[in-house]
């Protein structure tokens, strides 16, 4: 709970489990700093998306970097897409050349 109060950026990285579904919902995204960033690439159902929706939406955090969601492909017209503080990685983030020369 100390995490949530401080943290400025928060990443959830972890498995889907019974104990980790929605393991960040209303009443944990209500205890975030406004400064704080949630970056989600663990699996999209251990953040409740409707939560987040509406901190997103009301500027109650900075914003969010999102790999994955409850629901995948997330469907074209989804109000992620038009919040300006969250982007929509999609399963793309490891989209990198195998060798940088």
């Amino acid at each position: 709970e100390r995490i949530l109060h401080s943290a400025d950026y928060l990443v959830i990285a972890t498995p889907l489990t019974a104990s980790t579904r929605h393991l960040l919902g209303p009443t944990e995204m209500a205890k975030l700093k406004r400064s704080c960033v949630l970056i989600n690439v663990g699996r999209g159902e251990c953040v409740d998306e409707e939560a987040l929706l509406h901190v997103l939406s009301s500027n109650r955090i900075r914003g969010a970097v999102l790999e994955v969601f409850e629901q995948e492909p997330l469907p074209a017209g989804h109000p992620f897409y038009g919040l300006e503080n969250v982007v929509v990685a999609g399963h793309c983030a490891d989209n990198v050349p195998e060798q940088q020369h």
